[in-house]
């Protein structure tokens, strides 16, 4: 799972879990979320905590999606 596929993913999934995530790249949850902090970070996910339950979603920002859009010109 590099970048790219999982600002696909995210693409792909208006919003996604770390579940969502581990299962979709057959890897664990920490590494998942992981990945997915290390995109928060970096401002190309936003995070959400869902209001039922302590979930967190995560969903693409208009930085990720510029950042997508430039890495797919390399690819």
């Amino acid at each position: 799972m590099d970048k790219i596929d999982l600002l696909e993913f995210l693409t792909d999934h208006a919003s996604a879990g770390i579940a969502d995530v581990a299962a979709e790249f057959e890897v664990t949850n920490p590494a998942a979320g992981m990945a997915l902090l290390r995109l928060l970070r970096q401002g190309l996910v936003a995070r959400y905590l869902d209001p039922d339950r302590p979930l967190y979603w995560y969903a693409l920002t208009p930085k990720g999606r510029a950042r997508l859009n430039h890495l797919q010109q390399f690819d």
